[in-house]
């Protein structure tokens, strides 16, 4: 691993952002406190929910609201095969059965991919919103309700997203939010369950309190340590990248609550969310505009309200050069720009392949040559120009 000018996914924070974090600690409200209402107010309203959970994580909430929407042992639930791996493990806990379905030419599901995944038994389906860009969910919304199956609107990645003015979370029957790390608000770690109607989480307010003073503090270190610090970290979290491999199935998560502690700080990363996402977007144009137009290079569309999490690149290998992406990995790597490939098919792992249940051509055509290219408000754009120069020259070389 090499040393890291310009890290990808480091949190959004600010001065407001600190001083809320030594308020709450030094207020003795680490635990329970007002941050954890405020934070409830700040997303029912622009959302248009009527029940909302504060969790320790985003699968929590999604097991939650997996639940609330009637899920139960035995039934299916539809997922993109091209997501993260922790939609996974929330389904599993109840007892349910993943049915994964391909994705669209934007890397999300389609009403498409989601009508050829459906059987009888399925329940509900979760569309989340990859790389902050919207998912066509309205038609999704449509197809489901004419059978009678409950859509789960997954605002992880997306906070602050719109679908013509309408922000993303609050489509479907239910919908998670997060403040975990690599997402458009990321701060101390937590979840948010959010449902439409007040009654679908009426049996899930449950005390969890005795578990939030360890989801504070874990969520601080290891926000810290390896989101703030990243540049000087990364080549420790490298090597442990190395040791694990790219297709471990996720860790156990925990079945808390949210502290105040996390909450004060998500609700000053709802503060400057929209500031937060226009920088993102900037830098989207300024990538668009320097890698456009190329025969081996294909920029992932973001749609108009995208909050743009990363911008992702398709790129063209011709040839026998089949490891173009990881070789521009490599070079950006060595230039001290953290850059990525994206996910692995998750019907592709080897823990998953008991559900497959046909083949899923686009996501398996594509994924290997997927790269995501850092646009945090704090990459420059002196930066978005060096790597977009970098990018030019390995793959036209």
């Amino acid at each position: 691993m090499y040393p890291c000018r310009v890290p990808l996914a480091v949190p959004y924070w600010n001065g407001a952002t600190y001083r809320a974090i030594l308020r709450s600690i030094f207020s003795g409200s680490v635990v329970d406190g007002p941050d954890l209402d405020n934070l409830e107010s700040l997303i029912v309203r622009p959302l248009g929910v009527e029940a909302t959970i504060l969790c320790g994580s985003g699968s929590f909430a999604l097991e939650i609201v997996l639940r609330a929407c009637g899920v139960r042992q035995g039934d299916e639930v539809v997922i993109p095969t091209f997501c993260c791996t922790s939609v996974v493990p929330p389904i599993l806990a109840i007892g349910a059965a993943p049915v994964f379905a391909d994705v669209g030419e934007e890397l999300n599901l389609t009403v498409e991919t989601v009508g050829a995944a459906l059987t009888e038994k399925t329940r509900a389906v979760v569309v989340p919103h990859l790389f902050g860009n919207p998912a066509d969910i309205g038609v999704i919304v449509d197809l489901a309700q004419s059978r009678n199956i409950r859509v789960i609107d997954d605002a992880a990645q997306a906070l602050g997203a719109t679908i013509d003015g309408r922000p993303v979370g609050g489509f479907g029957d239910a919908g998670i939010l997060s403040f975990g790390g690599e997402k458009v608000c990321s701060g101390l770690g937590g979840g948010v369950a959010v449902c439409r109607a007040k009654n679908f989480l009426r049996d899930f307010k449950i005390d969890l309190s005795q578990s939030r003073l360890s989801t504070a503090f874990r969520g601080f270190l290891s926000t810290m340590i390896w989101r703030r610090w990243r540049r000087w970290t990364l080549p420790a979290e490298g090597l442990f990248s190395r040791r694990s491999g790219p297709d471990s199935p996720p860790a156990p998560y925990r079945k808390e609550a949210m502290a105040n502690l996390n909450a004060a700080v998500a609700c000053g990363l709802m503060q400057t969310l929209g500031d937060n996402i226009a920088a993102r977007r900037a830098r989207v144009r300024a990538y668009q505009n320097l890698l456009g137009g190329g025969e081996r290079l294909e920029l992932i569309p973001h749609r108009s309200g995208s909050a743009c999490l990363t911008e992702v690149v398709r790129v063209r290998p011709q040839g026998r050069d089949e490891d173009l992406a990881a070789r521009l990995i490599e070079t950006l790597g060595r230039a001290g720009y953290e850059v990525q490939g994206s996910y692995v098919p998750i019907h592709l792992l080897p823990d998953y392949e008991s559900w497959v249940r046909q083949p899923l051509p686009h996501a398996e055509r594509v994924w290997a040559d997927l790269i995501e290219l850092p646009c945090e408000p704090d990459v420059s754009f002196e930066s978005v120009e060096r790597i977009a120069s970098i990018v030019k020259r390995v793959v036209n070389s």
